[in-house]
């Protein structure tokens, strides 16, 4: 056993209710320890002189207690004003000590203020009561009182008003604004341009057909033309591969170039102002037969 068990168990030891193992831990550690030994004596003999003097009878002398309440606030009575304002911090619990005893003492002499704590503490009571209950609160609570106090018009009528103000904060937008002045500059300008919205559409329909004509006639002219191409390069093709070779030509002595003869002045067509397909094609024939005997020559 150690120093503090000891101290705690003293009193005990000293009582003799401790049990015989203990009352021998501790026996031990008083005969080991000095300091827990005197300790040990000191408390026996506060106990013995405490003991003592209770056994002796002491006469009260006279007029100490009214002595005593004169010296100490308790002696003042209270008003029951003064009691008013000390009920609050009675219920609180913050009283002191003297003050406490001279409220007590003007609540058992006051009846008034007697039956003025009792109803307080029953108000209290049932106020308990009441927050501890759960009531059920009916649907059309709610829509009574209304119907009472404001009624249904101003309802709808600070249902139109919030219904006007979000209307208004969307409408006063910035981004709304720029769009609906974008939306009346292109408006102004289609006007200014065609007239009307239906005027545009059928010029842009017109427009449209247009370019729908011509990019078919561009499409049949490119199918021609290839149809063409690749009939010339078919027939290049058979003419390359399939045709006999030609005969060697006989050679023939070099000849001094004779004068070219003067071309034929071309006939004009009094009337058109051009050549007529029939003469300009005897002239091609005329021409064809000259450069043939050249070569025979």
């Amino acid at each position: 056993m150690d120093c503090t068990r000891f101290q705690d168990s003293i009193t005990d030891y000293i009582d003799g209710t401790l049990d015989s193992r203990t009352k021998a831990e501790c026996a031990a550690h008083r005969l080991t320890c000095r300091e827990c030994r005197e300790t040990y004596g000191d408390v026996r003999n506060a106990l013995q002189a405490l003991s003592f003097v209770a056994e002796i009878d002491l006469v009260e002398p006279e007029g100490l207690q009214s002595r005593i309440i004169a010296a100490t606030s308790a002696g003042e009575m209270l008003s029951c004003a003064d009691f008013d304002t000390l009920i609050e911090r009675y219920f609180d619990g913050v009283i002191l000590a003297p003050t406490f005893q001279t409220f007590q003492a003007h609540f058992e002499k006051c009846h008034k203020c007697r039956r003025l704590m009792t109803g307080i503490e029953d108000a209290i009571d049932m106020c308990h009561e009441i927050k501890e209950t759960e009531i059920d609160v009916p649907e059309e609570l709610n829509d009574r009182i209304v119907a009472a106090t404001t009624g249904g018009w101003s309802i709808a009528r600070y249902g139109v008003e919030g219904f006007l103000k979000k209307l208004s904060g969307l409408v006063f937008n910035p981004q709304i604004a720029v769009a609906l002045l974008i939306f009346a500059a292109g408006s102004m300008f289609v006007i200014s341009r065609f007239g009307s919205i239906g005027e545009m559409a059928d010029i842009a329909g017109s427009r449209a057909e247009v370019l729908v004509s011509e990019g078919q006639k561009a499409l049949s002219n490119t199918e021609a033309f290839a149809r063409t191409g690749f009939h010339r390069v078919s027939s290049g093709v058979n003419t390359f591969f399939f045709s006999p070779p030609d005969e060697p030509a006989e050679k023939v002595p070099v000849q001094p170039a004779s004068p070219a003869l003067p071309a034929l002045p071309a006939l004009e067509d009094k009337q058109s102002g051009r050549l007529d397909p029939k003469k300009k094609e005897s002239m091609s024939k005329t021409r064809a037969d000259r450069a043939e005997r050249e070569e025979h020559k």
